[in-house]
C-alpha cells in the first residue's frame, strides 16, 4: 500500500525521516487519554502530546450508503505545524508546546509530538466554576462571569499586544512554509466544487521583497491554553493553518467570541477576501473547473467574484495590506 496523497502531490516541505527526540520517545503505555476526530487522533500521557493524522476512511451513513471521509493536505497540516512551531520557537518568545519528535509512520501518516502543557481551552473555561483561589468567590454557580470575562480579556489583551508584535517581525518573500502553502481556513477547500476539484499545491508566488508575513492561521479561543489560577494565556497552540501571508488574511476581529470566528470562518464576504487575499488560486482553481454552472450561479450572487473582471483588474498585481 502506497503513501497516500489525499489526492494531492507530496510537496516539498515534507522530510520522511522522523527527528531524533530530546526527551524520551512517546510511550504508548502511558497514554491516559485518547481523541479522535474524523482526520486526527490526539493522545495524552501525564508529560506528552501527540497528534497524528488519519488515513481516509469510510463512514455508512444510514441513508447515503457509504461516504468516504477525508481532507485535502491531512498529513500535511502535521508537518505544517511541525515547521512553524520551529520557527515561532526559535524567533519569539510567545509560548507554544515544545517540540519534542515527529515524524512519518509507515502507513504515510504524520506526526508530532510535545510536552503537554497544563491549562484547560480558553472556551472551557466556562464549565470550571469561580477560579477564585482564596477569600470569597464571584459566584457558586457552575459557571463564573467573571473570571471567564478575565481570561478573555486578557487573552486578547496577550493575542494583540504579544502574539501580533512579535510575529509581524517574520517575514518572507515567498507564502506559506519551506514550499508548502496551507489555504487559508475559510476557504472551504473539501466541500466546494470550484476548491475540490483544484489539482496541485498551492503556490508559493514569490515577491521581489519580503512582505509575507507569518501569521497563526486560526486565533480562536479553542486555541489559547490558560492557566485555570491566573486565567494569563499559558501557550497558543494548533499551528496547522501557519505560515507568511498577505497581512490581514487571518481575518483577526478583535475579539474571540465564538459567534464572531463563525462569521469569519463562513466568510461572508467571500468575493472581497479572494480578491484581497487569493485572487491567484481562486483564477487557476477555475480554470481547472469542469462543470461551472454551479459556479456562474455563485457568481451572478455576488459569492465569487467574476473571473473575467479579477483578471483585468489583476493587470498589475499588488499585495494589498490592511491595517492591523
Amino acid at each position: 500500500m502506497g503513501i497516500p496523497t489525499n489526492g494531492m502531490n507530496s510537496t516539498p516541505h515534507i522530510h520522511e525521516q522522523s527527528q531524533t527526540p530530546k526527551l524520551p520517545v512517546f510511550n504508548n503505555a502511558e497514554v491516559n487519554r485518547r481523541l479522535e476526530t474524523w482526520h486526527v487522533c490526539y493522545e495524552f500521557t501525564p508529560t506528552m502530546f501527540r497528534k497524528t493524522s488519519r488515513l481516509p476512511w469510510v463512514y455508512m451513513d444510514p441513508d447515503k450508503g457509504p461516504i468516504e471521509i477525508k481532507r485535502l493536505f491531512n498529513h500535511d497540516r502535521i508537518t505544517n505545524e511541525v515547521n512553524a512551531l520551529k520557527l515561532v520557537s526559535q524567533k519569539t518568545t510567545i509560548p507554544v508546546p515544545k517540540l519534542l519528535n515527529y515524524g512519518v509512520n509507515p502507513d504515510g501518516t504524520r506526526y508530532l509530538v510535545t510536552e503537554l502543557i497544563n491549562g484547560v481551552n480558553l472556551n472551557k473555561l466556562t464549565t470550571l466554576g469561580c477560579r477564585v483561589m482564596t477569600g470569597e468567590k464571584h459566584t457558586e454557580e457552575a459557571s463564573c462571569d467573571t473570571c471567564v470575562q478575565k481570561a478573555y480579556s486578557n487573552a486578547i489583551n496577550f493575542v494583540e499586544n504579544t502574539v501580533f508584535p512579535q510575529l509581524s517581525t517574520m517575514k518572507s518573500q515567498t507564502r506559506g512554509i519551506d514550499g508548502f502553502v496551507m489555504p487559508p481556513a475559510w476557504v472551504s477547500i473539501d466541500t466546494q466544487e470550484l476548491w475540490t476539484g483544484r489539482k496541485g499545491p498551492w503556490k508559493t508566488l514569490p515577491l521581489q521583497t519580503p512582505e509575507y508575513v507569518f501569521q497563526h492561521g486560526d486565533l480562536a479561543a479553542h486555541n489559547l491554553l490558560i492557566d485555570t489560577e491566573t486565567l494569563e494565556p499559558k501557550a497558543l497552540i494548533d499551528w496547522e493553518f501557519a505560515g507568511y501571508y498577505p497581512l490581514g488574511m487571518d481575518l483577526w476581529s478583535g475579539t474571540l467570541d465564538f459567534r464572531k470566528y463563525v462569521r469569519c470562518a463562513g466568510a461572508e464576504n467571500m468575493a472581497e477576501l479572494i480578491r484581497k487575499y487569493v485572487p491567484e488560486d481562486f483564477l487557476e482553481a477555475w480554470s481547472q473547473l469542469e462543470d461551472r454552472e454551479d459556479f456562474e450561479l455563485s457568481v451572478r450572487s455576488g459569492y465569487f467574484p467574476d473571473p473575467e473582471e479579477l483578471i483585468a483588474s489583476m493587470a498589475t498585481p499588488v499585495i494589498q495590506e490592511s491595517e492591523r
